[in-house]
């Protein structure tokens, strides 16, 4: 099936991609184009104008800044997989792009902005960007905001992300002492999108990592949105790095998740979602640790 016909506009700058947004009431972003055009094929988005912000150079690039790692939202999945600042700063996130189906043709092209500001439930940045504590900076007519990610998602395929505005970038904290991380999930065999998937950020005390100073865990797939799981992160935080304390952690991974929210579709139950959720974070949390080796 064909798009419906449409107005086509290439933005030459963020400011003139506004512009475009805010003139053009039914208008969507192009971006890497994985998730708009196949919508637009098969006719469940129609929109009177497309704004190319594919050329805007300003919106690539991973660069250290003032305590943290800009991530710029036109970064495709293979420059955010292949970063030697991410793996060192934050190697959740290419341990996450490890794990996005589509081979090199999507990596190549798909986006992180694009990619979150679907906010798909199977989509897997979600959790990652939770886990993090990163911040999704936004530009507008009203000038720029930074959101985090707990604000930004706000259920399946909705986000704060207005009309009128732009992803610019994906801004994730550093720390000063050793950091690791894994992302695990069951796929979906038709999409390949997560069923569950889980991700793991832990900072330790020392380059050893024989003793976990903090733990984030994030899940995205199990409900509507990506959510933490404090119960795994309280028994992580502080604790040594032992295979005693991962089955205690694993143990947990239901006790922060409201039954009632766990999704219930034709991809997936809600009881084997729940039966996914303890072996998928004891696989993310060992990645994250010394013991990954040994398991």
């Amino acid at each position: 099936m064909y798009a419906e016909s449409f107005e086509y506009h290439r933005a030459e700058t963020v400011d003139h991609a506004i512009e475009l947004l805010e003139s053009n009431r039914d208008a969507k972003v192009l971006a890497g184009g994985h998730g708009l055009i196949p919508l637009m094929k098969k006719r469940e988005l129609t929109p009177d104008t497309v704004v190319d912000i594919g050329g805007l150079d300003a919106l690539r690039g991973i660069e250290r800044t003032d305590g943290a790692v800009r991530i710029g939202a036109l970064s495709t999945h293979t420059a955010v997989g292949g970063s030697p600042l991410l793996r060192e700063a934050a190697p959740v996130y290419p341990r996450t792009v490890s794990c996005i189906t589509g081979g090199k043709q999507v990596h190549n092209f798909a986006t992180i902005g694009g990619n979150i500001a679907r906010a798909h439930p199977g989509y897997d940045y979600e959790g990652t960007v939770l886990a993090t504590g990163s911040q999704i900076h936004l530009e507008g007519p009203g000038g720029g905001q930074t959101v985090a990610a707990s604000e930004f998602f706000r259920g399946a395929l909705r986000t704060s992300l207005e009309e009128t505005q732009l992803i610019t970038s994906v801004v994730v904290p550093t720390c000063e002492g050793h950091r690791d991380g894994g992302y695990a999930k069951r796929k979906e065999p038709g999409s390949g999108n997560a069923i569950v998937g889980v991700a793991t950020d832990i900072e330790f005390e020392s380059e050893q990592a024989a003793h976990i100073e903090r733990a984030r865990v994030g899940v995205n797939g199990l409900q509507e949105s990506a959510v933490r799981l404090t119960g795994v992160e309280d028994v992580l935080t502080g604790s040594a790095v032992t295979e005693r304390t991962v089955q205690a952690a694993t143990a947990t991974a239901g006790e922060s998740v409201q039954a009632s929210a766990v999704l219930d579709n034709k991809k997936a139950s809600a009881a084997y979602r729940r039966n996914l959720l303890g072996p998928q974070v004891r696989k993310s949390v060992l990645q994250a640790t010394p013991l990954d080796g040994e398991a």
